[in-house]
């Protein structure tokens, strides 16, 4: 095998393809969705042509039925929705949900993996330090938000923390310590663009899913906690002003946008009180929210601000159970995994487990799964403790 391209000598052109594909696809999630839709139809003709090649044997994450049942779920959901047109092209996503059988197609042996996942790294870094020029350029205020080359500063920020999250998981376990300490290095970019967005969501993702991954890893040595918060204390003292009083906001009652999270959340209550079985269609809350907001709200909001109230009041109360089921099945299945599994699939899942809670914590104060680009990246992460790369330990 060669170890830098990770293909073997008898790989067949369809699998090599797919894979060039899929680490061109993995790169440009940080740079342009619109090259992710070019490559998209591409990688999965080349994949399925892989598929037939490989005598159509696939074996599917367990999760993969209830996400399955979920979409079963918002097509009917779209059949009684108040603009059916908006939720049809809304259900694109229905396609995008075939990545994990390509990543698992595509993505076979170790050496494959390492290329994959630091590409998505490598990619990070690369968007980071373009993120920290521009606010070294134009500043750092909530007026002009870093958003790097995404569409939004939630966009932004959210792809960092998926990789700064899993990075920063996935290193600890990391034998070599040259590679440990030059890849916590280009962490600290990736950390600092996170910071200068000013995105809370992204920051208490962060800071509760390292926050526990220390005390279940550091649990035996509670020396290393007490360092690690002096040393979080000093960098705090240390930030720019513009983010300090952003981060004392997220405690703050009266401030405006906290307010209108909770406002949001009455609205999706009214929303499922009135459509608990089918919601409103996916796509639809921006045109019902008028009419269920509070009389307090300032502005009407084009979601809800959280994955479930906005899975509740889209489609219903039966697709949000299996959405949460959904959920509950990949976390089952990493704690079999790290419990059960080898050393690679333990460090990968380990990794995979506290990015997956990363994302769910921050999608409580933003609608994260509604978001093209971290569905992308989360359908990613969440495939590779499924790959069949961990018979043989490299």
């Amino acid at each position: 095998m060669n170890i830098e391209t990770g293909f073997e000598t008898g790989d067949k052109i369809p699998g090599k393809i797919s894979f060039i594909l899929t680490l061109v696809f993995l790169f440009s999630i940080n740079f342009s969705i619109a090259l992710c839709y070019m490559v998209f139809p591409l990688l999965l003709i080349s994949s399925s042509i892989c598929f037939f090649n490989n005598g159509r044997k696939i074996v599917l994450p367990p999760y993969f039925k209830y996400l399955v049942i979920f979409s079963i779920l918002t097509f009917i959901s779209t059949i009684f929705s108040v603009d059916r047109i908006a939720s049809i092209k809304d259900n694109k996503e229905f396609f995008v949900y075939l990545l994990i059988p390509v990543f698992i197609l595509t993505i076979k042996r170790a050496a494959m993996f390492r290329i994959a996942v630091h590409t998505v790294f490598y990619s990070a870094v690369v968007s980071s330090l373009i993120g920290i020029m521009i606010s070294a350029r134009e500043g750092i205020s909530l007026s002009h938000r870093l958003k790097g080359f995404s569409s939004h500063w939630m966009t932004y920020s959210g792809l960092l923390m998926m990789v700064f999250v899993f990075f920063a998981v996935f290193n600890i376990y990391e034998k070599n310590k040259k590679m440990k300490i030059f890849n916590y290095i280009l962490l600290i970019p990736v950390l600092t663009s996170i910071l200068f967005s000013l995105t809370r969501s992204t920051w208490i993702g962060i800071f509760a899913s390292i926050g526990i991954f220390f005390i279940y890893y550091f649990r035996s040595r509670p020396r290393i906690l007490i360092v690690s918060a002096i040393v979080l204390s000093i960098l705090f003292l240390i930030l720019p002003g513009s983010i300090k009083s952003r981060m004392f906001s997220i405690f703050d009652i009266n401030n405006v946008t906290n307010k209108d999270r909770l406002h949001m959340a009455y609205t999706a209550l009214q929303i499922v009180k009135e459509h608990p079985l089918t919601g409103v269609g996916s796509d639809n809350v921006k045109k019902v929210y008028p009419n269920y907001r509070h009389k307090n709200a300032t502005k009407n909001n084009p979601h809800l601000h959280n994955n479930f109230f906005q899975v509740a009041a889209e489609r219903g109360i039966f697709t949000l159970i299996s959405f949460i089921v959904f959920f509950v099945s990949i976390f089952i299945g990493l704690f079999r995994k790290i419990k059960n599994g080898t050393v690679l699939e333990k460090r990968v899942s380990s990794a995979v487990l506290f990015m997956l809670i990363s994302f769910l914590i921050a999608g409580m104060f933003e609608y994260n799964f509604g978001d093209t680009e971290l569905k992308f990246l989360l359908l990613f992460f969440i495939s590779l403790p499924y790959l069949k790369i961990y018979q043989i330990e490299n």
